[in-house]
């Protein structure tokens, strides 16, 4: 291959749709019409106590397999033969265009889990591993490090949304909670994490789809 032509290699995407734990079938990127995936680590503007979901948007020809209700996805990207995670993410809605045949869906990551009720006080890090435990997910080294039993949560807190108590804990460890690529509950202060950059190729040069650099 000459160095004309990696360079104008496309990264190549795919969607993989999963019942439970059991894979039911893949988009590829010839399949794929639009994606978007949206990390909003600070909402606004800089601040901590912050735990919002990630969101995948995509537009894909109807694929031959069923598709479950809240089916989890698994967006991927594959460049120079390396196949990244983009996240894992939960089906919120569904649309179909008979015309164009192509369904969109708008999917969120395990956070959105966190809007159920806390249900558990006691140290921080026994609180968010419960949290943790209750969305679904694994606990990542960055909040382990970071979150280290200096503050207690009380049980009048134990009714709040589980993602309201990540904000308070978050905001007194000066940071914020967030989803990581491999599904894992993770934690960042307020300088944003490489998990948030955007994707580049192995010369640091930005890897773009339609001319669109590639946030991850």
């Amino acid at each position: 291959m000459s160095l004309y032509e990696a360079k104008e290699k496309h990264p190549e995407y795919s969607l993989k749709f999963y019942n439970g734990s059991t894979l039911v079938g893949t988009v590829d990127s010839g399949g794929i019409v639009s994606i978007e995936i949206t990390r909003n680590l600070i909402a606004d503007s800089p601040t901590v106590g912050q735990a919002n979901a990630g969101e995948l948007d995509a537009t894909f020809i109807v694929p031959s397999f069923s598709i479950p209700r809240m089916a989890k996805v698994n967006a991927l990207v594959e460049w120079n033969s390396v196949t990244y995670s983009l996240g894992w993410f939960f089906i919120d809605t569904r649309s179909t265009d008979p015309t164009n045949n192509t369904l969109s869906i708008v999917c969120f990551d395990a956070m959105l889990m966190g809007e159920q009720a806390c249900g558990t006080s006691g140290t921080d890090i026994t609180v968010v591993n419960a949290i943790a435990s209750l969305m679904g997910v694994s606990v990542d080294s960055s909040v382990t490090s970071t979150i280290v039993n200096s503050y207690t949560i009380p049980a009048s807190m134990s009714v709040d949304s589980a993602r309201d108590v990540l904000k308070a804990i978050g905001a007194a460890y000066g940071g914020s909670f967030f989803i990581k690529r491999n599904g894992s509950l993770g934690f960042a202060g307020l300088s944003v994490p490489a998990e948030t950059s955007y994707l580049v190729d192995e010369n640091g040069d930005p890897i773009t789809f339609g001319g669109d650099r590639i946030i991850v």
